[in-house]
């Protein structure tokens, strides 16, 4: 795989997790889900960005 290629792809996934922030920000404030649910998917959400923006910025690791 190509860097670039493996890049752009990891960015557009960042931005779904993004959105997915977005998503569960909106579920708290209108009681979908409490504030310990929240904080546990922001925590998970927190742990999925950081992997994303490690590969995004270590490409070669993972393209042979």
């Amino acid at each position: 795989m190509y860097p670039k290629a493996f890049v752009n792809k990891l960015v557009e996934s960042a931005g779904e997790a993004g959105e997915t922030e977005v998503w569960l920000d909106f579920s708290l404030d209108h009681g979908y889900i409490n504030e310990d649910k929240h904080t546990y998917l922001i925590s998970k959400y927190c742990e999925v960005a950081k992997m994303l923006n490690s590969m995004i910025n270590n490409p070669d690791k993972f393209c042979h």
